[in-house]
C-alpha cells in the first residue's frame, strides 16, 4: 500500500461523510492545503493525524489501510 492510497481512501470516507476538504481541516487543526496534500499522497501523515482524521469521520484506523 502506499501513501497515494491511503490518501485516495481519506478522500471517499470524506466525500462519502459529505465532508469538505477544509473543513475536515479545520476539525483536524490542519491547513486545508495539507488534506489536499495528503488525499494526492504528497503529505505523509502522522499516527496522531491519523486518528483525528479517523476521529472525525467516525470510522476506524483500519477503514483506512483495507485493500480493496
Amino acid at each position: 500500500m502506499e501513501l497515494k492510497d491511503v490518501g485516495l481512501r481519506v478522500a471517499s470516507v470524506r466525500i462519502n461523510a459529505n465532508m469538505s476538504a477544509y473543513e475536515l481541516s479545520l476539525k483536524i487543526g490542519k491547513d486545508a492545503s495539507y488534506i489536499h496534500k495528503l488525499e494526492n499522497g504528497k503529505a505523509n501523515a502522522t499516527l496522531k493525524t491519523i486518528f483525528k482524521i479517523c476521529e472525525v469521520l467516525q470510522i476506524e484506523p483500519a477503514e483506512l489501510f483495507k485493500s480493496k
